[in-house]
C-alpha cells in the first residue's frame, strides 16, 4: 500500500462502504435521468465517502461551490 496525503478517514470501513453504495445509486439515478456527473460533484461525494461530510450537508457544500466567485 502506498503511502498518500489523504487524511486518514473518520469514520469505520463499513461506513464508508455503505456511503459507497449509496454514491453510486445517486450516480445511476442522475444517468437514468440524463444528467451528467461533474468533477466537482465527484469529489464532493469522495469527501462523502470518506467522512468529511454528512448526507445531510452534500446540497449546501454543492450549492457553496456552485456559488464560488
Amino acid at each position: 500500500m502506498k503511502p498518500t496525503d489523504d487524511p486518514p478517514p473518520t469514520i469505520t470501513p463499513e461506513e464508508m462502504q455503505r456511503r459507497r453504495e449509496h454514491v453510486k445509486a445517486a450516480i445511476a439515478n442522475s444517468r437514468l435521468e440524463g444528467i451528467a456527473t461533474s468533477a466537482e460533484t465527484l469529489e464532493i461525494f469522495d469527501a462523502y465517502i470518506r467522512g468529511e461530510i454528512e448526507a445531510g450537508d452534500l446540497v449546501t457544500v454543492y450549492l457553496n461551490r456552485r456559488n464560488r466567485p
